[in-house]
């Protein structure tokens, strides 16, 4: 099959703006999806926040998190047109209890799939309120009407023409959104599609309400070429149905909640334990060493070395039988130190903590680290009572800078 350039351009844009994005933050954790799949009912819609480039545009666009629309369409048999379902049956082969999507999207155009595919993304349950079982049916074979139609690329850069001053264009450049030929029937995207079935039984999804000479109301369709994904999130006419994973049943039931202690979450997803303010303090000296520091990289002595080298940090490793260890000359005693290290880390045996918190004092070391398993009662009451910040009993540098080995 030969391609014009047109096509070939086409086909290369689609091929970038539908590739994943690394940076992309999943939320699925938000929704109970297999709640979701118990409750969805035909005719309802699910919005989808995207994670690939195309997403990224359409978020900018539409300053939504929801980048694509889906219409729910059931199991095979609950499709009552049997005319329809034969035509389901050409577009996809899978179980017949398998639940059933139709959508549009960019390189393979309106197809059917699987609910399931959307388990791992971050999804809402729309609801159109009040519509009718037979409307939700005549929904659905208009939307299969469009089964095998192209994805409308240029329609989603008209669209981001709208984010510029419409003046600075070239006529030749302008929107097509508004030509006669506007509806054109041989391609579409997600929420056109989807709003054209809606809008063929009559529901409203955000028309221009008006009155007229009379003054009577009326609604004024919208151009469906207009519609983007967070629209019918907006309407008034679907309804928002939230499914978390811990429902709040009842009056204070917040408190019954299974929340995590002495840990939070980042922007991207991910539990991380907060630096405690002995930590932070710790940080602050200008210069480190590591107490029991060993050139065998399977001990912690070389392990802790190793983690302050790879944060940058200028460390001094302490060690009375070596020169030097990963390139760094040692220290062989406490008081050798220069008077910029004002933070140690100490990996020793607990026989041997205490005599090194005793140097430590002496030389004027403000924060201790003691790494589990170097532990010692006695040491870490000697620093409490001379006032130095001891960090012990669980806390590992290793984790709380992070390290890789």
């Amino acid at each position: 099959m030969s391609y014009s350039f047109s096509e070939w351009i086409i086909n290369l844009a689609s091929k970038w703006l539908t590739k994943p994005e690394s940076t992309s933050l999943s939320r699925d954790y938000l929704s109970d999806f297999n709640r979701v799949c118990r409750e969805i009912k035909i005719g309802d819609l699910l919005l989808i926040e995207g994670n690939n480039r195309v997403s990224s545009i359409i978020r900018h666009i539409t300053q939504s998190v929801w980048t694509h629309a889906v219409l729910y369409i059931g199991r095979l048999h609950e499709i009552q047109n049997e005319e329809v379902r034969q035509w389901v049956r050409t577009h996809i082969s899978s179980d017949p209890n398998t639940q059933l999507l139709i959508e549009s999207q960019i390189g393979t155009g309106t197809i059917i799939t699987p609910l399931q595919r959307y388990k791992k993304f971050h999804v809402r349950l729309l609801r159109p309120n009040g519509l009718t079982g037979t409307d939700a049916q005549l929904v659905i074979n208009n939307a299969m009407k469009k089964l095998g139609t192209q994805y409308d690329v240029r329609q989603l850069l008209d669209l981001a023409r709208f984010l510029f001053p419409w003046g600075l264009y070239p006529r030749r450049w302008r929107s097509s959104l508004f030509e006669h030929n506007a509806q054109q029937p041989t391609k579409d995207i997600c929420s056109s599609m989807i709003a054209e079935a809606f809008e063929s039984v009559d529901y409203p999804i955000l028309p221009l309400i008006d009155e007229d000479y009379e003054k009577k109301i009326e609604f004024i369709r919208r151009n469906v070429r207009l519609y983007t994904p967070s629209d019918f999130d907006y309407s008034p006419y679907f309804a928002v149905i939230k499914y978390p994973f811990f429902p709040l049943g009842h009056h204070g039931s917040y408190h019954e909640l299974p929340w995590a202690k002495d840990v939070i979450s980042d922007d991207e997803g991910q539990k991380v334990v907060p630096i405690l303010p002995a930590i932070q303090q710790f940080l602050t000296s200008p210069a480190f060493a590591v107490i029991g520091a060993s050139k065998d990289r399977t001990k912690f002595g070389n392990k802790v070395l190793r983690c302050y080298l790879q944060h940058h940090k200028k460390v001094y490793p302490v060690n009375p039988h070596e020169e030097s260890i990963e390139g760094v000359a040692c220290v062989h005693r406490i008081a050798d130190l220069p008077e910029t290290v004002k933070s140690i880390s100490v990996v020793t045996p607990p026989a041997i903590t205490e005599r090194v918190v005793e140097d430590a004092i002496a030389k004027g070391v403000k924060n201790i680290w003691l790494q589990p398993g170097a532990e010692s009662r006695a040491a870490i009451e000697k620093c409490k009572k001379q006032g130095v910040n001891v960090i012990s009993d669980g806390p590992c540098v290793l984790r709380e800078l992070g390290f890789r080995d």
